[in-house]
């Protein structure tokens, strides 16, 4: 037995995270952990970690002398916890942020202690284990994207001592090229006898990594399952109380010879982008793939005026625009949806109250004074929309992820924009919750919008879109017709460009 939990409770105001789960861990076993949004996932690897602070219950770990009840103990006990978003120093090197919790140790200043040399070999040989062996050792860390920070992050599993280790929606920021780089990490831990707690969203990846599965609902422990003798239909079952209903592909969008796109961007460049181009007609929903570097959110964040373009032109419904910025594109009726919705998609300190009408606020004003009693309406009539759990006292920042990005969504489509960029609107999410956002999308579209959404997971694009276009190496190579393509031609396409 690697770790117990009995009668766990943790209590937030206003939302009862867990209430009195009981849960064990084994050396050299990989547990999973699911459940829709708010089911108490994060918060259950949180309290293992001593991140959070029990609210009643306790949690005890082999070997160490009494319950874990602080980040301190928990380390000292041995779990190492990587976290959906990874700490990275910006201005520590590569190497530097490999051996970051040896660093802090301060091991590097103690004459009696062997230096911790951050270009060596054997940093070299851990980047090489999680796929970042092309990086150096001496570049700073602060332009690495997403999935580079994650995998940089999991990279310190190789370099510190630990006997469980707890993936926190770790895959979320991958794509799917680095998840073998994960699936190869975890069986070295397996065979080192590590216990490894697996939180995800993704059941496919759930199944392929792990040995037991508990599913969470509500709070509440609803089974634990051998992963062998289950399957993704029951388990998503048990998570929503409900078998989930198949999401049917958008009707087909046809558009006239002389229609107007509502976006038309020609030779495209900012980023990582060179050179690219394309339509997307009024009502259409068009997918943006590529993995890792391919300028898929390049292409995102100028036609959205976070970045300014560095050549070539936009047009929205047949007149061009200049976008400096996101308060152009805002006034323009761009709305974007970041990839990062932590650092970027809300206030920390703002309530959903607060962040649901952050944007739309203008339109519920009179000379500038806003109609208190109109936006406290409208507010509650969005938490019933997007059904986000919390009421709109609740800090969005004690959600679950997929509540965040409903309190997101929520705020970015009050405003009634006329085109909406989608960057990975679904990271992070269950089935559950990936299903309403689908849904709204869909909403969207057939109001006559057009619709970009950047995704690196191809089966996504594949359910959700008209059309799908693949970048690779900052250009657009490749189109599909989702009815006729499948994720190994997409895949294959963005890493060989080969259809």
């Amino acid at each position: 037995m690697a770790f117990t939990a009995v009668g766990v409770k943790k209590h937030y105001p206003g939302v009862k995270a867990l209430d009195g789960v009981d849960l064990e861990g084994y050396a050299g076993s990989v547990l999973g952990i699911c459940g829709a949004n708010g089911a108490g996932k994060s918060t259950f690897a949180k309290l293992l970690a001593g991140v959070e602070t029990l609210t009643d219950g306790e949690i005890t770990i082999s070997g160490f002398p009494h319950p874990v009840r602080n980040a301190a103990e928990a380390e000292r006990a041995g779990v190492l916890m990587m976290h959906q978003e990874p700490l990275i120093i910006d201005d520590f090197t590569v190497g530097e942020n490999v051996w970051l919790y040896k660093l802090r140790e301060g091991r590097d200043i103690r004459p009696w202690a062997r230096k911790v040399d951050t270009n060596s070999a054997e940093t070299r040989e851990v980047l090489q284990g999680v796929g970042l062996g092309h990086l150096s050792t001496r570049q700073l860390a602060r332009g690495l994207g997403p999935g580079q920070r994650q995998m940089l992050s999991l990279s310190r599993a190789a370099v510190t001592k630990h006997k469980i280790m707890i993936l926190d929606e770790t895959t979320a920021s991958t794509s799917e090229e680095h998840f073998n780089d994960i699936l190869r990490l975890v069986e070295r831990e397996k065979n080192e006898g590590t216990s490894i707690i697996f939180v995800s969203h993704r059941l496919n990846e759930v199944f392929a990594m792990c040995d037991r599965i508990a599913v969470l609902r509500n709070g509440t422990l609803v089974k634990v399952l051998d992963a062998a003798e289950t399957d993704p239909d029951e388990v998503t079952a048990l998570m929503i109380g409900q078998a989930l209903k198949a999401l049917a592909r958008p009707d087909p969008v046809h558009a006239a010879p002389d229609q107007v796109p509502a976006l038309s961007v020609r030779d495209l460049h900012g980023g990582s982008a060179n050179g690219v181009s394309f339509d997307v007609n009024p009502g259409e929903i068009v997918g943006l793939y590529g993995l890792v570097g391919s300028g898929r959110s390049s292409v995102a964040r100028t036609i959205t005026g976070q970045r300014p373009a560095a050549g070539g032109s936009i047009k929205l419904h047949g007149r061009e625009v200049s976008l400096p910025n996101p308060t152009a594109a805002v006034a323009m009726g761009i709305a974007y949806l970041t990839e990062d919705r932590r650092l970027e998609g809300f206030v920390k300190d703002f309530d959903n109250g607060e962040n649901m009408s952050l944007v739309a606020l203008p339109t519920m004003a009179k000379a500038g004074v806003v109609d208190a009693k109109r936006e406290k309406t409208r507010i509650r009539e969005l938490i019933s929309e997007y059904q986000v759990k919390g009421g709109t006292k609740t800090y969005t920042r004690n959600l679950s992820g997929g509540n965040q990005q409903k309190v997101v969504v929520a705020k970015w489509l009050e405003t009634d924009p006329e085109f909406v960029v989608l960057d990975e609107p679904t990271k992070g999410i269950d089935v559950g919750a990936r299903s309403n956002i689908y849904q709204i999308i869909h909403g969207v579209a057939a109001r006559g919008k057009g619709i970009l959404v950047v995704s690196s997971e191809a089966e996504e694009l594949l359910s959700l879109c008209h059309r799908i276009l693949v970048m690779r190496n900052g250009e657009i190579v490749a189109e599909f017709d989702p009815e006729h393509a499948t994720t190994d031609d997409l895949v294959r396409t963005a890493l060989t460009h080969e259809g």
